[in-house]
């Protein structure tokens, strides 16, 4: 499904064979927000979803240099084409976290977000100089605090936050300040430490991917 005329504004819909859930779940891969990233990276985690009867949609939307406006505008166009009545849980490995973050504070149809070793403090992340300054390339001239899930919480989607403890790509460090700003500033939230790297969450044969679908909310099924 195409929500707009550019090559990289569409939405994959899994059909499950047999529907156990009610709402849906949307997958919006990662990748530091770079087009050689797609959503390729998404599809077997959605394709897993909807083998396990959870209607399940995968995101691609438009990225690269000072894309931080646009990839929010596209990702609010595609929660509108999911068809589904009830919750919508986003799934957001690494950038996807963030993006996935920034859509929940602004579409009250989702009511919770997994962060899959999200970058959810771009505060950090750009002091840290992540990915050749990732956050800086992101964001160009844009301010922060609009496209930092730290600064918009407290939100009414809750916050599962997973990580790596072998992560290189984006540091635990990032989790663990996020959940601590979580707490401070009242977000509904988990946190939680796992074997494994950065790509293991994207594996759908993996306990990390185990471990969110544990983590869906009870209302999806």
């Amino acid at each position: 499904m195409h929500y707009g005329a550019h090559p990289d504004q569409w939405l994959e819909y899994y059909e499950p064979e047999a529907v156990t859930a009610r709402g849906a779940v949307m997958v919006i891969h990662g990748g530091y927000w770079r087009e050689k990233y797609t959503a390729s990276l998404g599809a077997p985690l959605a394709a897993d979803l909807a083998a396990r009867g959870i209607p399940a949609y995968n995101l691609e939307y438009r990225r690269g240099p000072g894309s931080a406006a646009r990839m929010l505008a596209d990702a609010k166009l595609a929660v509108g084409l999911i068809k589904e009545a009830g919750p919508i849980t986003v799934i957001g490995h690494s950038a996807g976290g963030q993006l996935g973050c920034v859509l929940a504070a602004h579409d009250e149809r989702i009511t919770q977000v997994i962060s899959q070793a999200g970058l959810l403090d771009l505060g950090l992340a750009q002091a840290l100089g992540l990915s050749d300054g990732a956050v800086d390339e992101l964001l160009g001239p844009l301010p922060r605090a609009s496209y930092d899930p730290v600064e918009l919480w407290p939100m009414r989607a809750r916050v599962i936050i997973v990580h790596g403890r072998d992560d290189e790509d984006v540091p635990v460090k990032i989790a663990r300040r996020a959940a601590q700003r979580a707490a401070a500033l009242g977000q509904e939230h988990t946190f939680s430490l796992f074997e494994g790297d950065h790509y293991t969450w994207i594996d759908p044969h993996s306990s990390q991917w185990a471990a969110c679908i544990r983590a869906l909310s009870p209302a999806h099924y």
